[in-house]
């Protein structure tokens, strides 16, 4: 499959790893090999957590550079690869900033690799720029937060989150002068927070609950495991401006353990404490305040962090970075009437029961409440995606879903065969978007699963509805 002119996300939340260098002699059989038939490789850069990166040029214009990000074949084995990135990749198509590096072409089946080509930006990363001055004069700072902080503002309004920002995935251009800037990078993996995604251990109480992000810049939800907005990303900042002014990561732990325990726990030390007192008060708050452990302590959007910096250093650095010729994008709306039902399939409608309910419910909380439904009605979870979850209810003992099999072999089975008369099962679909950050609209559909069709339409509508009123009872707990 060919995705062009777009970009997509970290497809999977997986577990916070550090990850091993593509070995040499990997990345050499890559030089001169070509990607999507036309982006010669001309030489290997690095990796980055999701992808080995790549400098390449164009076959029809060997004038142009263009940076190859070759997908790590671990992401790609990961549950629902190739649905989440062709999703994003489409929904970036609405997201071009000026200082956010763009992407212009993507493949999930090319022979070389699932990748993404993205425009190549001449400069070094942030990461460089630590390694070679260790400390930037909270000025310096100031003409890069701006950029940034444009960047993040308006990826907030288009509903995007980054979950993986670090001074590896900036860029800093015309380093070393009075213009330099940054321009984001790894928006290719970010993801989109309209769509609330529960992981399958908080549906369950069973498994490990997954985080991404790299532990030195995750944010203490991320960890804890929490829903996630652009306020993750704020915590990421507070990290960066906080090592790009002392020198030093504000909990600078080897033990991975201790160190993601520190961001959720422990207070970052004071700028006196690790030799930055020359620091104006208002700047080191600024930092203080986007390090906070809850998303609502601090500041809710990037315009707010980037304008208290700026009264600590004197001079606007939003104003200052502001780009020309850019309109934001309009704040993400999420209208209900947009959302689809269960698809449309030959089941009569007398066996249907669908609803659309308008829930006050943080996603963390929709979590606990749903976990206490499935509980109580003893259900099945078989199927969990960001936006969707599906729940089977009364299986037959020793029930195994028959997909994957041939129909001939299903029916010699006879496994649904003895199944009586108002004991069919139910499949439970609640479709979920986000409309702001505390409240969900769900659309609730019961229907019968197709080999266990009922009879008696009453008596199916009686139990739905039976089973509909414990839902009402977790999630509208009003009612």
């Amino acid at each position: 499959m060919r995705l062009f002119g777009s970009s997509a996300k970290r497809v999977e939340e997986t577990p916070i790893v550090l990850t091993a260098a593509l070995p040499r002699h990997d990345a050499d059989a890559y030089i001169g090999q070509t990607f999507l038939g036309k982006y010669r490789v001309r030489k290997y850069l690095g990796e980055g957590s999701n992808a080995h990166v790549f400098l390449a040029q164009s076959t029809t214009d060997p004038n142009s550079r263009v940076v190859v990000k070759r997908i790590k074949d671990e992401a790609t084995i990961a549950p629902r690869f190739r649905q989440f990135f062709e999703a994003e990749v489409q929904s970036m198509l609405g997201f071009q900033h000026p200082y956010v590096v763009r992407l212009l072409d993507a493949s999930l089946d090319d022979p070389l690799g699932s990748c993404l080509v993205l425009e190549y930006i001449p400069g070094i990363t942030l990461e460089a720029v630590l390694q070679r001055d260790r400390i930037l004069h909270h000025d310096r700072v100031g003409l890069l937060l701006g950029p940034l902080a444009h960047a993040l503002y308006a990826a907030q309004l288009g509903g995007i989150v980054h979950r993986d920002l670090k001074p590896a995935n900036l860029m800093v251009l015309d380093h070393g002068t009075d213009k330099e800037s940054i321009r984001v990078m790894d928006f290719g993996f970010a993801g989109f927070s309209a769509k609330p995604h529960i992981q399958l251990a908080e549906l369950t109480g069973q498994g490990p609950i997954f985080a991404c992000g790299t532990p030195a810049y995750v944010s203490p939800e991320m960890i804890r495991g929490d829903s996630t907005d652009a306020r993750a990303d704020i915590y990421s900042v507070g990290v960066m401006l906080y090592e790009l002014l002392t020198g030093r990561l504000p909990f600078d732990y080897e033990d991975q353990q201790k160190l993601l325990t520190a961001h959720v726990r422990d207070a970052p030390p004071r700028f006196n404490r690790v030799g930055a007192g020359h620091i104006p008060a208002v700047v080191e708050a600024a930092v203080q305040i986007a390090l906070l452990k809850y998303p609502s302590e601090r500041h809710q959007n990037m315009k707010e962090l980037c304008d208290q910096f700026s009264r600590g250093v004197g001079w606007d650095c939003w104003d200052a970075s502001k780009p020309a010729d850019y309109t934001p994008p309009e704040p993400t709306q999420i209208q209900v009437s947009a959302m689809s039902s269960t698809p449309v399939d030959d089941i009569d409608d007398r066996f249907i029961l669908s609803d659309t309910l308008e829930a006050c419910l943080p996603e963390k909380l929709a979590a606990i409440k749903l976990r206490g439904f499935i509980e109580e009605v003893q259900g099945q979870v078989v199927e969990n995606e960001p936006g969707l979850i599906r729940v089977r209810l009364e299986l037959p003992p020793g029930w195994k879903d028959p997909a994957g099999r041939s129909g001939v072999f299903s029916f010699l089975s006879g496994s649904w065969r003895s199944i009586g008369r108002g004991r069919e099962p139910i499949e439970v679909s609640l479709k979920m978007n986000k409309i702001d950050a505390n409240r969900v609209a769900v659309i609730v559909d019961f229907r019968p699963m197709k080999m266990y069709m009922p009879s008696d339409p009453g008596l199916w509508l009686e139990r739905c509805e039976a089973y509909y009123s414990v839902l009402r009872k977790y999630i509208m707990p009003e009612v």
